[in-house]
């Protein structure tokens, strides 16, 4: 099968391997299900085209097709966004404000949208971790690629600890029901939605190109937030949440948005453009994505690429 191909089972293999995430997970879990980050019923369905919506793809037949690079795939809403990170029992129970309800300015709805980003990540970066271990140690790579993926490893695993100190902040304000830490700002719109979305930022650099703090850094946790759309009463909402741990960062991040609003940027364009450069779990409308031109699709490809690519930097700042 070759490196590629055993890359590729491994991936698939952790993909599937199931656990759940929640803060009181043990002997009361029952079925692990494939749950969605981005909501189905709620969310998906409200972009969603005879039963399907584009995701971005990296798998082998693709990255094949396409010189390695992941495309936009048409997915069916039941496997859109989904990851194996909760049984059922815990998946409804606690996520039960925000799945059957639209969002409001209620601090225990952001709380959980919130964690449920945090989740979803963490499963991802635990399954990279994971992979990346299997790979370094295959018999056929060469020793400039042990050494490439050892560097991506380490990368990961300075990741992977940042989330697991998060995810403990977030465990613990859900357990205690304690939620006043938790802050947001979102955005409302009665506008057709064409791309809903779950994601997480440790930002280096806010709005308007100002250095924020050095994601490098291993001796101080990074600060983070998260950003997601979500239904509201009348449309839906794209939302930034985070927790007054990371106040420090986020702060000035959102200052800054205010005052490229200020001066003339327009919020969609700016939410567009953190959507597409620092989240890879999107879901878009089709006919939207169809209609538009083919230097429209090549630049927001290249920006949603730009997240997986390993060697490329990310450019400082955009205008």
């Amino acid at each position: 099968m070759g490196i590629t191909g055993d890359f590729q089972k491994e991936s698939k293999y952790h993909d599937q391997r199931g656990r759940c995430l929640h803060y009181e997970n043990g002997e009361c879990c029952d079925e692990i299900i494939s749950a969605h980050s981005i909501q189905n019923k709620g969310q998906l369905s409200l972009i969603a085209e005879n039963g399907h919506v584009y995701c971005l793809s990296s798998d082998l037949s693709t990255l094949n097709k396409n010189d390695g690079k992941p495309q936009l795939k048409k997915t069916g809403v039941n496997r859109a966004s989904t990851f194996y990170g909760f049984c059922k029992l815990h998946d409804n129970q606690l996520f039960e404000p925000i799945d059957n309800f639209p969002m409001g300015e209620d601090k225990k709805q952001i709380a959980l949208y919130a964690y449920r980003c945090v989740c979803r990540e963490l499963f991802v970066k635990e399954n990279a971790v994971s992979v990346l271990k299997y790979a370094k140690d295959h018999s056929d790579i060469t020793p400039e690629m042990r050494s490439f993926i050892s560097g991506t490893l380490l990368g990961n695993n300075i990741g992977l600890s940042g989330l697991n100190y998060h995810k403990n902040i977030y465990d613990q304000a859900l357990i205690n029901e304690d939620y006043d830490d938790f802050e947001f700002v979102f955005f409302n719109s009665t506008s057709q939605c064409n791309v809903q979305l779950s994601g997480l930022l440790y930002p280096d650099f806010d709005f308007e190109g100002h250095f924020l703090q050095e994601i490098g850094r291993t001796d101080l946790p990074l600060d983070l937030i998260t950003f997601f759309t979500a239904p509201v009463e009348n449309g839906w909402a794209f939302c930034l949440a985070w927790h007054a741990s990371s106040n420090n960062t986020c702060m000035p991040l959102v200052r800054s948005l205010a005052n490229k609003v200020y001066n003339g940027e327009k919020i969609e364009d700016a939410m567009l453009r953190l959507s597409l450069y620092c989240c890879e779990n999107h879901a878009i409308r089709i006919s939207w994505w169809d209609n538009l031109n083919v230097d429209d699709k090549n630049s927001c490809l290249e920006a949603m690429q730009l997240m997986a690519d390993p060697i490329n930097p990310i450019p400082r700042a955009r205008s």
